[in-house]
């Protein structure tokens, strides 16, 4: 008898091990892990994951039928093997360890592939959604960094990747650019049309918010902060950039489309993106 292992919680796992995951029935997962526990003891050259499945939906047929697994949960499973065989390296996740996650509302589904954020591992998002929501915390992170140092003023520009229509479609504490802007002709039409958003606000004494992630990651975020906290800095200009895919792209959805797993929706590719935000501080003094 082979002896069985504590699993190491799910959030502690490295992020390539964890980044994709499949929730489904406890025990049709811890079954699906025996198995491939098995193949590894036997020393399989290749991993038969259809294989392993169907041996896991074997070992689970003894089970009380108050416990007879929905045949949702079945297929899940089943999605799951075909993933790993077409390369995906999805993680089965059972309910119970699911409950350390937070989801989107009215999530976890059966069937349905979600992605860890890439800095907050305690999140996950559908795979159609998740670089939409990844670059919005991203952006809002900064947004509520420059309030928190005492912003006055705040310019948001597009400078490449996605603009206003991917703008229209995420949450922000800032005025939309196309109630604000003035529409001025001339050398500041170009700047008009690249604006998104801008705000102008009272100013608080400058302090760090509590809880950033991509802050830790980006150096220029951190000049500006102690230029402001320390040095008085008057005014700022940084960068939002969103440039790695995370392995979260067109190539992922080809693969999974023959497995029957559901990404959650439309899925929005990744655009190497780059806004800029500029504005004023609490005590700077217009030009």
């Amino acid at each position: 008898m082979d002896k069985e292992t504590k699993a190491q919680p799910i959030l502690e796992l490295p992020y390539s091990d964890r980044q994709l995951i499949l929730v489904s029935d406890d025990q049709l997962v811890q079954a699906t892990e025996k198995q491939a526990r098995l193949a590894l003891h036997e020393k399989q050259q290749g991993f038969d994951w259809k294989k392993i499945v169907e041996a896991a939906l074997i070992d689970i047929i003894p089970l009380p039928f108050s416990r007879t697994l929905e045949a949702t949960a079945r297929e899940t499973i089943r999605s799951w093997g075909r993933a790993r065989e077409e390369g995906a390296s999805v993680l089965p996740v059972g309910k119970t360890a699911a409950q350390q996650i937070d989801f989107p509302p009215g999530h976890p589904r059966d069937g349905v592939l979600y992605v860890g954020h890439p800095a907050k591992p305690s999140l996950y998002f559908t795979m159609a959604d998740f670089h939409r929501v990844v670059f919005e915390h991203k952006f809002c992170e900064a947004i509520e960094l420059l309030m928190s140092l005492g912003a006055t003023s705040i310019r948001v520009e597009h400078i490449s990747g996605w603009s206003k229509e991917f703008s229209a479609r995420i949450s922000v504490p800032l005025a939309d650019a196309d109630d604000a802007s003035t529409g001025e002709a001339g050398a500041k039409r170009g700047v008009s049309q690249s604006l998104l958003y801008e705000a102008n606000l009272a100013g608080v004494e400058p302090s760090l918010p509590d809880d950033l992630v991509w802050y830790h990651h980006e150096p220029t975020w951190q000049s500006i902060a102690k230029g402001r906290l320390k040095y008085g800095l008057n005014d700022f200009s940084l960068s939002v950039s969103y440039q790695d895919d995370f392995g979260i792209n067109a190539g992922l959805k080809i693969a999974l489309a023959k497995t029957g797993l559901d990404v959650g929706g439309k899925f929005e590719d990744h655009q190497s993106t780059v806004w800029r935000l500029e504005g004023k501080f609490r005590g700077a003094t217009s030009a």
